[in-house]
């Protein structure tokens, strides 16, 4: 049996036949009939039937379909001759009945079809503007909503590494008033050690210290069980507790900057014995820094954890600073040894006025900026304003958090063009004695592209520096933007450790993704390859035909 035709189907298909100009012919013609039949059994007159006749083609016409309603009009004026004008049965289109019913039914037909069809245009026009504006609302409360979050979690970052300076700035104010305090130097520099190990987290750490005459790196302090204590108390391995310094493992460290080493990464570039004791103790991770004051090394501060551990660019330059503070004491100790007491305490004086006029005040200023964060918590824009403050001050993670705050600005472009958010870029990523980095634009057509071109060609820029600066640990950026009535060409070149091929294929990370992706939007062709002489280039090359299409 067949299945029972639904309501919504049935409806379908007679509007169908409703529209359909072949159906809507014989329909015409089918009720002319009717109507042509009743009429001449009631011996109407033919005026009467005229008039019928046109509702007949008015119906026609409201479908929009004019041919068809030619059609029923030139049957209906056949019909009205042929039945109802004298003599009848027969055709002769001379009455001016004929004619005036002739012309009565063309313009009915055209005017009606015509005016409908201008109407469901409108109609159609209307519904793709509403179409179109639900579509924008939609696409504004997402983006609303997505820029809530991105907030919200800018809120709590910030809020933590407030928090992490906060207590930076407390560690450092215990230990300048330490150095006031404390009259034995070398208790001093056992204090500050403690500080610093309890700011990080950490559960063990060691301070190592150079010995310019004998050429060796000693193990001065050990920090453990929340207490310092000397080698021997900390029963620490004989054979490390003082090493040359040929030591490839620790003349690499005296070089380099803060240094993150996993233990239970087998490729570790601490030494196996030391490790092996390191990993009995259940120490997992640690982050060896250091010593250095005015060019020269001092020694080594280690700071050890029972987890694994990562430190973004902003924790490590705390930590350096803390450490700072260790280098500091250093100094003092080697004076106390060659110096008599009187000139001790005038140069510890000195000292602590130094550290108090640099890295105090820093902090200091840091403090009052947390403060007034704290006030304005609630408004976003402040806060800003106020953490970029203290990163300012602070000097820890310039390049990062200046790039941080110019990427959350939505008005950059508007404000600077694409040339000028580019070169603010670039100054904002300078990193002094670390890093330099230069901008160079050979004319402005660049900033007459669409916004979102702008923004895109930016947020790529960004995206190839912080990639550098993460993972190549260049000292020299350069970033160029080139364009011309063809194309527009950017290019970030680095002279970093460069990037492995196989980061160039399946195995990119997020950033190189985020990149292409971009790119792609845009419809421009990205190329990451090697730079001459070492390094890193980032270029992008975007037709000029394609960019202002968008």
């Amino acid at each position: 049996m067949t299945p029972t035709m639904d309501s919504q189907t049935y409806t379908s298909r007679a509007a169908f036949w409703y529209q359909h100009p072949v159906s809507l012919f014989f329909f015409g013609c089918a009720c002319l009939a009717l109507m042509t039949f009743v009429c001449f059994l009631l011996n109407v007159r033919g005026a009467v039937a005229g008039l019928l006749y046109m509702t007949v083609i008015v119906l026609v016409s409201l479908r929009r379909r004019l041919i068809p309603a030619v059609l029923v009009s030139l049957v209906a004026v056949i019909c009205l001759d042929y039945f109802f004008v004298n003599p009848t049965f027969r055709l002769g289109l001379t009455e001016s009945l004929d004619v005036a019913a002739l012309v009565a039914y063309l313009i009915t037909a055209i005017v009606i079809t015509g005016l409908l069809t201008r109407v469901q245009r409108s109609v159609d026009e209307l519904r793709d503007s509403e179409a179109r504006l639900r579509k924008t609302n939609e696409d504004l409360r997402v983006e609303i909503s997505e820029r809530k979050q991105v907030q919200k979690a800018l809120r709590i970052s910030e809020q933590r590494r407030l928090a992490q300076l906060a207590r930076a700035n407390e560690a450092l104010r215990v230990s300048i008033d330490t150095l006031a305090q404390v009259p034995e130097l070398d208790d001093f520099l056992g204090q500050v050690m403690a500080a610093i190990t309890r700011q990080l987290g950490a559960v063990f750490s060691t301070l190592r210290m150079i010995d310019p005459e004998r050429s060796r790196l000693t193990l001065e302090l050990v920090f453990r069980d929340n207490r310092v204590l000397s080698p021997d108390e900390a029963e620490f391995p004989e054979n490390w507790r003082s090493r040359t310094l040929d030591d490839q493992h620790y003349a690499a460290y005296l070089t380099k900057p803060p240094f993150v080493t996993h233990l239970l990464d087998p490729g570790s570039p601490t030494p196996t014995g030391l490790r092996e004791y390191l990993l009995g103790i259940g120490i997992k991770s640690g982050l060896i820094i250091p010593l250095i004051s005015r060019g020269q090394a001092h020694g080594l501060f280690s700071v050890y954890f029972d987890e694994e551990r990562q430190f973004d660019p902003e924790e490590t330059e705390i930590a350096r600073a803390l450490a700072t503070q260790a280098s500091l004491a250093v100094q003092l100790t080697r004076l106390a040894k060659t110096a008599r007491q009187s000139a001790i305490l005038e140069e510890r004086n000195r000292l602590a006025g130094e550290i108090h006029d640099s890295l105090a005040q820093v902090f200091a200023g840091i403090s009052l900026q947390l403060f007034a964060a704290q006030e304005a918590i609630t408004k976003a824009g402040e806060t800003f304003n106020y953490v970029e403050r203290a990163y300012d001050l602070a000097q820890v993670g310039l390049g990062e958090a200046r790039r941080s705050a110019l990427s959350l600005r939505s008005d950059v472009i508007e404000e600077s063009g694409l040339t000028g958010a580019l070169r603010m870029l670039a100054d904002r990523s300078n990193i002094p004695g670390r890093l330099r980095c230069s901008f160079r634009a050979n004319n402005l057509l660049a900033d007459d592209l669409p916004h979102q071109v702008q923004q895109h060609l930016l947020r790529i820029a960004q995206e190839a520096i912080s990639n550098a600066i993460r993972h190549a640990n260049p000292t020299f950026l350069n970033v160029l933007l080139q364009s011309n009535s063809t194309e527009i060409v950017l290019e970030i070149d680095d002279n970093g450790i460069g990037i492995p091929t196989a980061h160039l294929g399946c195995n990119e990370g997020f950033g190189l993704g985020n990149m292409r992706e971009r790119a792609k939007q845009l419809g421009a062709e990205l190329d990451i390859r090697p730079a001459p002489g070492g390094g890193t280039s980032v270029i992008v090359r975007l037709p000029s035909s394609v960019a202002h299409r968008q």
